[in-house]
């Protein structure tokens, strides 16, 4: 679509944004504005996202220059995605390189980008440690046996980010409703306290303000006759949470009436999100999603699309799409594949924001 200028956006809409503020009151001036930002285009677009997109492609791997989205469609995401797990290991869980990761954050900045981060805490490669496979958020609070350790791994992301020198949107203790994540363990006042402990201490302690909290538990361990309660188990209080997330991925469906029952149910936990972000004065993110293989080659149209133009557009800011990791995992159409032109059309909506359209996002 045409060049949309953020500035502007954000100052036309100013009175309707304009109690929308971040949790961190000493935020950067650059964090607040992306913010700002971020809401303004809610109001009428939805900026679209890529996991790893730098990083790695269905047929290769680090590689200058190279990004799936790109290729297909002729503009970088404008949201990257990247995970964060053990900062001193030389790789992450994805084999994506630290120091590599860095450089492409800040290409991606330098660019205009946006850059969106998943905190999943594990132990070290190098080193023993006392973590243990019974984990859960009660051992590392405040006084607990294993709240040193905890501290060594805050304080690296701590570093990360104060290193990298830039805003960035953080999805902590990410899809904490899953319990194969060691802080989906144990009691929900547990993971409360250690969410609070954890933005109190990366404000208050270590200083950093270029940070913008985001809540993003996964829709497949939800009931829909029961959202509000399944969506809002963990949550730690509006003083404490800037954007309202989902992990949200969407199967294949063999025939058209249950394609239809999926996007219909992607279509109202878009809807229910965007209400309830709306209702505590949040942004709302799509925090993950796509169709493995996309063996549906008209998915971003007939169930992204439709989805987006079924919004009131009043929260919902971004929808970041899964990696690219190799032939059979992938939610981006590369090359010719089936789903490319479905894609490319989906790029020329006016509803959507890649890099390319992004004018001073941090202004």
């Amino acid at each position: 679509m045409l060049k949309t200028v953020a500035l502007c956006a954000s100052l036309v809409l100013s009175q309707v944004v304009i109690a929308q503020s971040l949790i961190d009151r000493k935020a950067s001036k650059k964090t607040k504005n992306l913010y700002q930002n971020l809401k303004s285009f809610a109001q009428k677009n939805i900026l679209i996202g890529h996991q790893d997109d730098m990083a790695y492609g269905v047929k290769w791997k680090a590689k200058k220059g190279r990004s799936d989205v790109r290729e297909t469609v002729g503009s970088y995401p404008a949201i990257h995605g990247w995970t964060i797990d053990f900062s001193e290991n030389v790789y992450n869980n994805d084999s994506i390189k630290y120091d590599q990761m860095k450089l492409w954050v800040r290409e991606v900045y330098s660019r205009g980008g946006i850059n969106a981060l998943s905190w999943r805490p594990t132990y070290p490669d190098t080193q023993k440690t006392p973590f243990i496979s019974n984990l859960e958020p009660a051992n590392v609070l405040p006084g607990a046996s294993l709240h040193q350790e905890y501290l060594t791994l805050l304080n690296q992301l701590a570093l990360f980010i104060s290193q990298l020198n830039m805003p960035v949107i953080l999805r902590l203790f990410d899809q904490h409703n899953a319990r194969e994540v060691w802080w989906g363990n144990g009691t929900e006042a547990s993971l409360v306290s250690l969410w609070r402990f954890t933005v109190d201490y990366l404000k208050e302690v270590k200083k950093v303000h270029n940070i913008i909290y985001a809540y993003s538990p996964n829709r497949s361990f939800m009931e829909e006759s029961n959202m509000d309660k399944d969506y809002l188990y963990g949550y730690p209080g509006d003083d404490y949470v800037d954007v309202f997330g989902l992990v949200n991925y969407i199967e294949f469906e063999d025939t058209e009436a249950k394609r239809q029952i999926a996007s219909n149910k992607f279509k109202s936990d878009l809807m229910y999100i965007d209400r309830l972000a709306q209702k505590n004065n949040k942004l709302a993110a799509i925090t993950e999603t796509g169709q493995n293989g996309l063996m549906d080659s008209l998915w971003f149209s007939q169930t992204l699309l439709t989805s987006f133009e079924a919004l009131n557009h009043g929260a919902l800011g971004w929808v970041t799409l899964g990696p690219n990791k190799d032939s059979t995992h992938y939610y981006i159409p590369f090359d010719e594949h089936p789903a490319a032109v479905d894609f490319r059309e989906f790029r020329k909506n006016q509803l959507t924001i890649f890099e390319n359209d992004l004018v001073e996002i941090y202004k």
